[in-house]
């Protein structure tokens, strides 16, 4: 009996207690032309009608995954990671989405082209409210200040990331500290300027919590990218410039998200 070949692409959703949000997320990966890829959600045990609505998807087999307490985001991220198959990881949390019916076939064929890289960086769409900003991605040396492109329009090789879990004890930064982890180790990189993905930012997430986002990327550009002292200052700098015009753009009154 031949065994099935294992999918393209795992895309990875954690969600809590956001049923709105799933449905977005559900509906952009229903409407995908490509289909080479599954679909893992991660309930942090919901107490409201999203955990019977992520009981129901992986009854029908819509998605694979599981409903139960975790330790945090990465906790639950780190969950999907273990559960994937797929050749490459994109994590696409509750409200996220990709932008048009053909992002994953874009992603496909401007990878394949490129030699299928570890980690593929695309840019994003930033939903502030009713306000789109275009998160255009950045080279791979970016990656001294933070994460050339959003992680949400970030494809990751799955055995790479599985030697290189998201480590728990981070609130915010998580993402990027397994990233750098990566990069230290050699990952090949590609930065592809297509845009692929609607990310979703409200002023209570987590990250709109920019002091601990500033500590921590400090953190990780000395312990495990090992800059100089002068070129984390620079950053933090410009991570202070950045939260400023975050807490504008999410302080403007929403006019209802793009469809």
């Amino acid at each position: 009996m031949t065994e099935k070949a294992p999918p393209r692409f795992s895309i990875v959703t954690v969600v809590r207690n956001d049923l709105p949000g799933l449905e977005r997320t559900r509906a952009s990966l229903a409407e995908q032309a490509f289909r080479g890829f599954e679909w893992i959600v991660i309930d942090g045990a919901s107490t409201d009608a999203t955990r019977p609505a992520v009981q129901a998807l992986l009854a029908a087999g819509t998605a694979r995954g599981v409903s139960e307490p975790d330790g945090g985001i990465y906790d639950a991220m780190n969950k999907g990671l273990r559960l994937a198959l797929g050749e490459h990881l994109l994590f696409l949390n509750a409200g996220d989405r990709l932008l048009a019916p053909d992002s994953l076939a874009r992603a496909t064929r401007a990878m394949t082209a490129r030699g299928d890289p570890d980690i593929a960086f695309f840019g994003s769409l930033m939903a502030f409210g009713g306000r789109m900003v275009t998160r255009h991605v950045k080279p791979p040396s970016y990656v001294w200040h933070g994460q050339p492109g959003l992680h949400q329009a970030t494809f990751v090789r799955r055995t790479l990331h599985l030697a290189y879990h998201f480590d728990p004890g981070f609130r915010v930064c998580g993402d990027y500290d397994a990233l750098a982890r990566m990069v230290s180790a050699g990952a090949r990189m590609e930065s592809i300027a297509e845009t692929i993905g609607i990310n979703v930012f409200e002023a209570g997430a987590m990250s709109a919590n920019k002091r601990l986002l500033i500590r921590e990327a400090a953190a990780i550009q000395r312990r495990v990218l090992d800059l100089p002292m002068w070129k984390v200052a620079l950053s933090v700098a410009r991570r202070s410039l950045h939260s400023m015009l975050f807490k504008l753009l999410t302080a403007a009154p929403p006019r209802g998200m793009p469809r």
